[in-house]
């Protein structure tokens, strides 16, 4: 319909031109070509009017007819005007222009020869009515020149239409892709349990899912944003750190948990933060229950470990108790016995109550060489070993700022189960205490091996490399380690390379390391030092 238009408006222009300057100077004869063509014009708008409403006829026949008509109309305002040197010769290439504004590469080749022939029809016709016989050479020459336009123009515009017809093709095609793109977009975000919300960089929503909607339900998104540590990220980005990508805190909220995780998007010079959504109350919840069955599963593989480690002692002294009564002369070993037995279910009680009391660092200023040197002394003395040559140990620290307790605690259990452990007993276990890189190490070696069932769950309870072994030792030193931050690790195979930089004599291969590391604080200025605990620590000992 717009073309139709623009064919009106053309054609009543060139009316008007026609009757107020043409017309009164024209002969009779062309007066009533000049009649023909408008009344001509008038019928074929009538025809593309009805053609343009008809669902038979394709849009390459409308095409078609409307310009070839056109074409035949122009020819017949020429043949009317004067012919060769008719004004209106250039409307024939305006046809084929028009023509290739199509995306049909044939249409304005075809145009530009029903041009060709109704412009020599009309040059030759006007010719014959005007008795001028043959063409002057500049009249040949002026109609050769028109022609070969109308063809160069029919070709350029013929290249220009196949170009328009692979350009809308892949158009065509980019703009399907765009819309099936869309199309899975929204299905994927419909189909998603997670919420989901775009936001621009004025934290306004540009986008969300349903499923964002059900997980807020009534809570508005403006509430969601000034939550605390969400509320407290937007504002460190936007005001102190504009580098900041990434955010992810829960969310509670009644009998709700949210897991809240903010990302930014980088699109051209546009930040979009994406926030999702993902309710966790069930995984919570399962955690939690999880939990008490562990702590179930170890209360019975306690209880049944007591209940094993309390008979043996019971049953010696009901033994003790039928020989004492047959051989009153052994009543001196039978009481020693007696004595030993009882000291053993008093070690086994203060273990696990050492191990089930809760822990809470208290720091201070910790004079290190006269720790060790306590904890070495307390450890031998107990065991009742030898003084010379069964620890050697080295200090490059005088004062650390921690927990004495915590760190004597650590050292005890660690240099019991060493000097337990040892695969030869006349072989001495080291300790290295030295800062490296703003943290302190303390290294504790002894010659010997570490099963590979045991090494895997060594610092679990209840897991001993010795049947007489209790089994808390070494999990005592974790749960130590991890209320005031160190890391605890054990290292097998040493080779004496290693062992020798820290300038203490090892025995090479065959070496078991624990290595514990933890940063290097300053003292508060409030903070008061605490006197070194040298007490014997031998209540929480790996046995």
């Amino acid at each position: 319909m717009h073309i139709i238009l623009y064919r009106t408006l053309a054609a009543s222009a060139i009316g008007l031109l026609l009757l107020g300057w043409f017309y009164p100077m024209s002969t009779a004869m062309q007066q009533a070509l000049i009649l023909a063509v408008g009344f001509g014009s008038a019928l074929l708008l009538l025809l593309q009017v009805a053609l343009s409403l008809s669902q038979r006829i394709t849009l390459l026949s409308q095409w078609v007819f409307q310009y070839a008509a056109d074409s035949l109309l122009v020819s017949v305002l020429i043949l009317a005007t004067g012919g060769i040197f008719s004004p209106f010769s250039f409307l024939l290439g305006v046809v084929v222009i028009a023509s290739g504004i199509h995306a049909q590469a044939l249409l304005p080749l075809l145009i530009s020869t029903v041009s060709c022939i109704g412009y020599l029809t009309a040059i030759y016709t006007e010719l014959w009515l005007s008795h001028s016989g043959v063409m002057s050479t500049n009249q040949a020459l002026h109609v050769l020149l028109q022609v070969s336009a109308l063809l160069l123009v029919g070709g350029v515009m013929a290249f220009i239409a196949r170009r328009h017809a692979s350009l809308s093709a892949s158009s065509d095609q980019a703009v399907r892709q765009h819309r099936k793109l869309k199309d899975l977009h929204d299905k994927i975000m419909a189909e998603m349990r997670e919420g989901v919300i775009l936001l621009n960089q004025q934290l306004d929503v540009i986008d969300r899912n349903e499923a964002a909607r059900l997980i807020l339900k009534r809570e508005s998104l403006a509430s969601l944003l000034l939550f605390p540590p969400l509320a407290e990220f937007f504002h460190r980005v936007l005001h102190q750190h504009p580098a900041a990508i990434s955010f992810q805190c829960e969310y509670k909220r009644h009998d709700q948990i949210l897991l809240l995780a903010v990302r930014r998007l980088e699109i051209d010079s546009d930040a979009i933060w994406l926030l999702t959504l993902v309710d966790i109350s069930e995984v919570r919840l399962l955690q939690e229950q999880l939990i008490q069955q562990e702590k179930m599963a170890a209360l019975g593989k306690m209880a049944a470990m007591l209940a094993h480690e309390i008979r043996n002692p019971i049953q010696t002294m009901a033994q003790c108790f039928e020989i004492m009564g047959k051989r009153p002369d052994n009543a001196a070993q039978m009481q020693q016995i007696f004595h030993d037995e009882a000291q053993r279910l008093n070690r086994l009680v203060n273990v696990m109550l050492q191990y089930s009391k809760p822990l809470h660092a208290c720091m201070a200023t910790t004079l290190m060489p006269e720790l060790i040197e306590a904890s070495i002394k307390a450890s031998l003395q107990e065991l009742d070993a030898p003084q010379e040559n069964q620890v050697q140990w080295q200090s490059e620290l005088d004062e650390l700022y921690l927990d004495a307790d915590h760190f004597r605690l650590v050292l005890d259990n660690l240099l019991s189960n060493a000097l337990l452990n040892r695969s030869d007993h006349k072989s001495p276990v080291t300790i290295h205490l030295k800062r490296v890189a703003g943290q302190w190490i303390l290294k504790l070696c002894n010659q010997g091996e570490i099963a590979l069932d045991v090494r895997e769950k060594l610092f679990e309870p209840f897991v001993s490399g010795r049947p007489a072994g209790i089994g808390l030792g070494l999990a005592t030193v974790q749960q130590v380690c991890m209320v005031n931050g160190w890391q605890v690790e054990v290292m097998t195979d040493i080779r004496a390379s290693e062992a020798q930089k820290s300038k203490i004599q090892t025995t090479g291969a065959g070496q078991v390391c624990f290595i514990v590391r933890g940063s290097i604080k300053r003292p508060e200025a409030t903070t008061r030092n605490k006197p070194i605990s040298a007490a014997t620590h031998s209540e929480a000992k790996h046995g």
